[in-house]
């Protein structure tokens, strides 16, 4: 589906007003305003039973509080609406994660509908002379243990992972014809298959292994038997149909690496499976990257509670565990801000992204993007 009307009328105002004025211009939402940003301190993790936002605003107003759920990606299903309540100053908003009752202060506003893992609050002041400040707040609740069946790949971690993962297929294979990959294939993390379907379609037979037999049962009933085998790879030896077929022309780990408890010795024995020449492709988090030094335990790379190993994987890690487990680094490159949180103040470096090829230039140079991309060739 192409662009909206009033999307393409946008860019083409912005266009002929960057030509007429020599600058690049870009179009800000009215959040940027400075007079419309309503202060406060929310936390986008929430660990334990009560979300708790802190209102910093100084003067007195009339406070409004709307307690959104998500539909898709975008927090536009209401669940809750207090009524509009005196505020005399910096005070906290509580919301009890096991009840529902929600406070302003030491005052019970009311009592809401338990949200799912991810919710907002709308919050509105209004000041005496009609001046309205207003903040939007992200937030997700922590998971421990989780099981990685269904409902992790649709909705409770991934909103839709077949639609969020299909993008990056033709990238992989496409990186993998640069690098004169040859198969046999392993994907190790195959989730439902579609990589795999992707990789057999440009000529590059593969198989793979995942920890998930919900995902692999789906990879089974999309490419039929022989293709995906369930598999720890990090407590378990390869299955002995997938290890037959080795040794190996590529190893494919996209968007698994972080998953591991001590990935470099997964790394460790996948190259075992390995030959001369062997193709090693990893698409993984950086934990060196801007936005993890912005928001620390806020970072999104937490969100997935099977990330047990993402803080230990950086450039410089790769780098230098690479080498010493007998691979060559032939590329390896940073991208992308990795943000979910709705507040506003947050949006604001996925809209510097988006909108300054300088800003890209910089991560890209300094390498703190939050997805590294790296190739090796197996010594």
């Amino acid at each position: 589906m192409g662009l909206k009307p009033a999307m393409l009328l946008k860019n083409a105002l912005l266009s002929c007003l960057s030509r007429v004025t020599g600058r690049h211009a870009v179009l800000l939402p009215s959040q940027a305003r400075e007079e419309t940003i309503l202060a406060l301190r929310a936390p986008y993790r929430v660990e334990g039973p009560v979300c708790r936002v802190d209102i910093l605003e100084p003067g007195a107003g009339r406070l409004t509080a709307t307690l959104l759920g998500y539909a898709g990606h975008f927090p536009v299903r209401t669940i809750w609406t207090g009524v509009e309540r005196t505020y005399g100053g910096p005070s906290v908003l509580e919301l009890d994660l096991t009840t529902g009752v929600v406070r302003l202060g030491q005052d019970e506003w009311g009592r809401a509908p338990l949200p799912d893992r991810r919710f907002c609050w709308q919050l509105d002041l209004t000041d005496a002379h009609g001046r309205r400040r207003s903040r939007l707040t992200g937030h997700y609740r922590t998971v421990e243990g989780g099981a990685i069946g269904e409902s992790y790949y649709s909705g409770q971690n991934y909103v839709d992972h077949e639609a969020e993962s299909a993008g990056d297929h033709g990238d992989i294979v496409e990186i993998l014809k640069r690098h004169a990959a040859a198969g046999p294939v392993l994907e190790v993390g195959c989730a439902t298959g579609g990589l795999l379907a992707a990789l057999d379609a440009a000529g590059l037979p593969s198989v793979g292994v995942d920890v998930s037999a919900w995902a692999v049962a789906r990879a089974a009933e999309r490419l039929g038997a022989g293709h995906a085998w369930l598999c720890d790879v990090e407590r378990d030896p390869l299955p002995g149909e997938v290890k037959a077929k080795g040794p190996f022309g590529t190893l494919v780990l996209a968007a698994v690496f972080e998953h591991f408890h001590d990935p470099f010795a997964v790394l460790a024995t996948l190259t075992g499976c390995a030959r001369p020449g062997t193709v090693l492709l990893i698409m993984t988090a950086n934990a060196h990257s801007l936005s993890h030094a912005l928001f620390g335990s806020d970072w999104e790379g937490y969100f997935d509670w099977t990330h047990h190993g993402v803080d230990q994987i950086t450039v410089k890690s790769l780098r230098e565990e690479l080498p010493r487990l007998g691979w060559k680094v032939s590329e390896l490159t940073t991208r992308l801000i990795w943000d979910a949180d709705a507040d506003p103040t947050r949006a604001t470096l996925r809209q510097w992204w988006a909108a300054d090829a300088r800003f890209r230039r910089l991560l890209v140079e300094r390498e703190l993007g939050d997805f590294i991309t790296c190739v090796a060739v197996r010594e």
